[in-house]
């Protein structure tokens, strides 16, 4: 999997129809779920120590982002259409053990990560534009031990043929670094699971490239490539 704005393992879940991941550990790619200790400040009802008591992620959203982006979406070669498609972008926490709350017994600090859903406009079949901010995420004292320091960490993009659990989720994404130099990030999928594979939401992240495979089989993918723009305010 190409590390997503959104390269490293990853702990992977569907929170509120989008495929988030959050990073466990540095180098490799998202392939079997692995239990850790993260905070994930999303509505996952799973990760209630970030949860207070109405329910809402434990992070403040600025009223007033300016450091934007625009992220364009572009499909090549799908083999269907797709009836859902969502955009998600992930912060996380740079300095978590100094300003996170440790755990009860063994005093560990989980990291802390919030993914937060991009809403999409759709320019064709195939193409659609969202914007992200860098600056989405306030710094603040949420512990009481000091400033939580956020950063973007990447964009994610997630599309499935239907709403059936057994459609399987194409997942895409475009790092921080890549956005910032407005550059572009190809993803690559077999379409031998679309529109739906022999697990309950399953999860594809494809390919960077196609080097791997034989000239004659590369017909059986599909494109997704992401790139950026800084955004007109």
């Amino acid at each position: 999997m190409k590390s997503v704005l959104f390269i490293t393992l990853r702990h992977c879940r569907l929170t509120a129809g989008l495929v988030t991941c959050v990073l466990v550990l540095s180098a490799s790619a998202c392939s079997g779920p692995k239990k850790d200790a993260d905070m994930s400040a999303t509505n996952d009802t799973n990760h209630d120590s970030l949860l207070p008591e109405d329910g809402a992620p434990l992070r403040n959203l600025n009223p007033a982002p300016r450091d934007a982006y625009d992220i364009r979406v572009v499909l090549r070669g799908a083999p269907g259409p797709f009836a859902e498609i969502d955009a998600a972008a992930q912060y996380d926490v740079t300095n978590a053990g100094e300003c996170g709350e440790p755990q009860p017994l063994s005093g560990a600090v989980p990291r802390i990560s919030t993914t937060e859903k991009v809403a999409l406009t759709r320019v064709s079949d195939t193409e659609f534009v969202g914007r992200v901010f860098m600056d989405q995420v306030l710094d603040e004292d949420y512990y009481g031990r000091g400033v939580c320091h956020w950063k973007f960490v990447e964009t994610r993009v997630s599309m499935r043929e239907s709403s059936d659990p057994m459609a399987t989720w194409f997942v895409a994404a475009i790092d921080a670094e890549e956005i910032v130099r407005r550059a572009s990030a190809a993803t690559f999928f077999s379409s031998v699971h679309y529109p739906k594979a022999e697990i309950d939401n399953y999860a594809n992240f494809g390919h960077e490239s196609l080097d791997h495979v034989d000239a004659k089989d590369r017909g059986e993918f599909f494109e997704v490539e992401l790139s950026a723009m800084e955004a007109n305010q």
